[in-house]
């Protein structure tokens, strides 16, 4: 038999293959799913209702969550929250959504509704590459580069606690310029996770940038965490890192004395921030104040895309108005 009909009956026989495996997983996932619902737009957004995810939810005890990205609310999701609380799985779970919902399958979820993305784009968990004499941080940053340069307003990148594989001092300032830049002048879709409290209040009056952690009730007299597992609105109270140290059964005595470090460090942050404030303009906006002159004065040329260069102007305009002086 001729080989081009062998292979285009090879091509169809994948196809279905492929069609039926989609519909299989589509009908496995339980209730509540729905069908996707798409809508044209210059920039991405996601809106899920009641999402969760498409394998941990087979285990029947799986809270499910609103995620809600673009559109009328901010592009870029601050998480925050201890560890153990549900972020990883939640970002994960949100990648997954747009995944199932651009292949055409039902969505794990009450609603759906989403202008696709062109891609995902991911930076998580903490590994080297001996083979490339890369350390953990320099692969961290390899990934953070590839983001920042391939990433577009239609993108959706997933941030999980960038610059922790290096100094405390670092690490906060790589996660803060690289939010900055996503926030302002990339525009991604992003879910970004951290640890460091100073991002939340650096961009408190940022409007591309919502403050979000995973909710959590503390019992500090015990030492105690009961995870809720829900996404609300907001900035959580601490990472309670003590608190899982007790839940993996670090002795008392340790968790007692790391505690104690713990709040000495944070209070001397906190004066060695205060003594090193020069302006009343916060850091943040004396770059966006530089761009703007260079923007202005013809230093450096507006994005070739008009819409992206018009959002990064509205976004500078409103942060300016929202941030007190």
């Amino acid at each position: 038999m001729d080989r081009a009909i062998w292979l285009r009956a090879v091509k169809v026989v994948a196809e279905l293959d492929c069609l039926f495996s989609l519909a299989k997983s589509s009908m496995a996932i339980g209730e509540p799913a729905c069908r996707p619902t798409f809508v044209e737009s210059e920039s991405a957004f996601i809106d899920f209702e009641e999402l969760r995810h498409p394998a941990l939810h087979l285990k029947g005890d799986f809270i499910p969550n609103d995620v809600r990205l673009g559109a009328d609310v901010g592009r870029i999701m601050l998480l925050t929250g201890p560890n153990m609380a549900g972020k990883s799985t939640m970002m994960r779970m949100t990648a997954a959504g747009v995944i199932m919902a651009q292949l055409g399958m039902l969505v794990p979820a009450k609603r759906a509704r989403l202008a696709p993305v062109d891609s995902i784009l991911t930076r998580m968990g903490a590994y080297d590459n001996m083979f490339s004499n890369s350390s953990t941080f320099k692969v961290e940053l390899d990934e953070c580069c590839k983001i920042l340069r391939d990433a577009t307003p239609k993108s959706l990148v997933i941030l999980d606690e960038l610059g922790r594989g290096t100094s405390t001092f670092d690490g906060m300032a790589i996660a803060e310029a690289v939010l900055h830049e996503l926030a302002t002048h990339t525009l991604a879709l992003s879910c970004f996770a951290t640890h460091y409290s100073t991002l939340t209040d650096d961009f408190a009056h940022h409007p591309n940038i919502r403050n979000m952690h995973m909710q959590t009730m503390v019992d500090d007299d015990k030492k105690e965490l009961l995870f809720l597992y829900k996404l609300v609105e907001g900035i959580a109270t601490g990472s309670f890192g003590t608190h899982v140290a007790n839940l993996a059964g670090v002795p008392i005595d340790v968790v007692t004395r790391a505690e104690t470090i713990s709040k000495d460090f944070a209070q001397k942050l906190q004066e060695k921030q205060a003594q090193k404030k020069r302006s009343n303009i916060p850091l943040i906006m004396q770059a966006d104040f530089a761009y703007l002159v260079k923007l202005a004065s013809g230093a450096i040329s507006p994005d070739a895309n008009p819409h992206k260069t018009l959002e990064t102007l509205k976004i500078l305009n409103q942060f300016v108005k929202n941030q007190p002086l």
